[in-house]
């Protein structure tokens, strides 16, 4: 089933195997690798990434989907829905936008706004939470304009650089 949710300057669609050269090349990109918690296709071949894609197509609690920035009309990321607890109407989710040129023009925080729509509105979920190193401050600007409060701080839970940086942790309450 194909799912797209649109704002007027992006547009998501679940990921495909088509997909997993852009990936592999979003997650070699400096910025990703600098800002991102987890790093799974990192150094992996595409048959690797490919192989990743294909454990998660299917899977009832989590999802991916492609970015794509309309007025460009091209791909820019990727935003995933994970342990998505249909029990309790919850999802954590992840952004990046990959391509270095479309990074500042208001994609993550529009793609922000569709997976709002499609895990509160169209899904029926009440909580969205999300993390970011207490340095990504492009992502910490993007997550308090669609409106996720911070709810606290992991000191020191991500080693990078040598040294242990903060975790920002935030939430999306449907109301």
């Amino acid at each position: 089933m194909m799912i797209t949710t649109r704002q007027k300057c992006v547009q998501l669609r679940p990921v495909d195997l088509s997909d997993a050269t852009a990936i592999q090349r979003w997650y070699a990109e400096p910025q990703v690798v600098e800002y991102a918690i987890i790093q799974p296709f990192l150094g992996y071949s595409l048959s690797e990434v490919q192989d990743l894609i294909k454990k998660w197509l299917g899977r009832d609690d989590r999802k991916l989907y492609v970015v794509q920035a309309l007025k460009q009309n091209c791909d820019a990321g990727l935003v995933f829905l994970e342990h998505i607890d249909w029990k309790n109407r919850a999802a954590k989710i992840a952004l990046l936008i990959g391509e270095p040129e479309l990074r500042g023009l208001g994609l993550g925080q529009a793609a922000l706004r569709c997976v709002v729509q499609l895990g509160c509105h169209d899904w029926g979920l009440h909580r969205l939470g999300a993390n970011c190193l207490a340095t990504n401050q492009a992502m910490i600007r993007c997550l308090e304009q669609v409106g996720f409060v911070q709810e606290g701080v992991m000191r020191e839970a991500v080693f990078r650089h040598g040294r242990y940086q903060d975790l920002r942790i935030y939430s999306y309450l449907h109301q």
